[in-house]
């Protein structure tokens, strides 16, 4: 069998790595014109970091990032709402939670592939399906054939646009700053602190040891266009007062290095695969950064999908596998994410209140709760 993935991204490279692991035939089409240092920091839970181990890139992503032992939420003004300890979920499932700049994450598993498999500056611009195969046709003119093709292009997926073109996405009602700064002083190594305001967040982890990652959000409507000195100007005005080191961060953030996107995602939608054609990571199941699981969802669905595929005796029983035991943990991800960034962005003084409060009475068993649904979870036992 041969794969033809769309999408040279986390999931588009863990699917290429799991396909080999199978002993299936891929290779990896992607539309920018050559690797770079692309996007900011990212968390990788357990569920996710067990995937990456079984395809050998486990050890090498603990050595490029910060292994993460503490959890911190806080109000704008520094009072704690929340403290949970990492390093105990980590003694349960036996992997850690990882920290990681994204570009560290991309070069890992772009240098676990064999030569070839993956090749740069080709946008695909169409998919034409035959009775056994399917063929992609790039901008620069060429073509390619395989048995199976995965759409792993994102969240505003090409595959996805011409299989479904009905989908669209849904935008959350916040907007999204991330940069990450050279810094020795700004993050206690190994936590992880979240800042809630009024229709505004502020977060904070060290990806290594020499750099701190940070992202903000803010109620606005989608589509604002700004000059990245416009943008700091903004993110100052928002979180001047906020508690340290929020405005030291920032300042310290060069205006042009400051990443800026709304944040949408996509209502659970059926099927994600039609003929010799599926989808996966945020071109099926896209969703909202509150729980820190979407570059995790996409790579446990790598990894369901190549398993699927070895392990059935034809393509349409792999992709309907594939679907069945992705729907239903992924749907959850998405809702459950939606939901607290909805509590999070709370924007009217006297519910704010109520939600910190509410926040500091639930007990502890809850949010350890939720934290081993999402994180405990283990695709490779399947």
């Amino acid at each position: 069998m041969k794969v033809i993935i769309i999408g040279g991204g986390i999931g588009g490279l863990c699917t290429a790595l799991a396909m080999r692991t199978q002993g299936i035939d891929a290779v990896i089409y992607e539309r920018a014109p050559e690797p770079g240092d692309v996007g900011a920091g990212l968390m990788l839970w357990p569920n996710a970091m067990k995937v990456l181990s079984a395809l050998g890139a486990g050890a090498a992503v603990i050595a490029a990032g910060a292994r993460l032992i503490h959890s911190r939420l806080c109000t704008a003004n520094g009072k704690t709402l929340y403290e949970g300890r990492l390093d105990e979920l980590e003694t349960r499932v036996g992997t850690p939670v990882v920290a990681i700049h994204r570009a560290a994450l991309h070069r890992i598993l772009a240098e676990a592939l064999e030569t070839g498999m993956l090749r740069f500056a080709m946008p695909c611009v169409n998919v034409v399906q035959h009775a056994d195969s399917v063929t992609v046709q790039f901008a620069n003119g060429a073509s390619d054939s395989a048995d199976l093709l995965v759409g792993a292009d994102g969240i505003r997926s090409a595959v996805r646009r011409q299989m479904f073109p009905h989908i669209q996405l849904r935008y959350s009602g916040y907007t999204a700053w991330r940069g990450v700064v050279e810094t020795t002083d700004e993050a206690a190594l190994g936590v992880t602190t979240e800042i809630w305001g009024m229709g505004a967040r502020f977060g904070i982890v060290r990806v290594d040891r020499s750099r701190v990652y940070w992202f903000a959000t803010y109620n606005q409507p989608a589509g604002e266009i700004s000059s990245p000195e416009e943008r700091k100007a903004k993110l100052l005005s928002i979180f001047r007062t906020w508690c340290a080191p929020v405005p030291h961060l920032l300042e310290a953030t060069p205006a042009a290095a400051i990443l800026h996107n709304d944040i949408y995602d996509i209502r659970s939608f059926a099927p994600w695969s039609r003929e010799q054609v599926t989808l996966l990571g945020d071109a099926a199941h896209p969703t909202t950064p509150n729980m820190g699981q979407g570059a995790c969802m996409a790579i446990e669905s790598a990894y369901v999908l190549a398993r699927a595929l070895a392990q059935e005796p034809g393509l349409p029983s792999a992709l309907h596998r594939y679907e069945a035991e992705r729907r239903a943990r992924t749907r959850w991800v998405t809702n459950t994410s939606w939901s607290i960034g909805r509590g999070a962005q709370i924007d009217h003084p006297a519910l704010c209140l109520l939600r910190n409060w509410l926040v500091r009475s639930l007990p502890a068993s809850m949010f350890q709760s939720l934290l081993w649904r999402a994180a405990g979870y283990d695709v490779t036992a399947s």
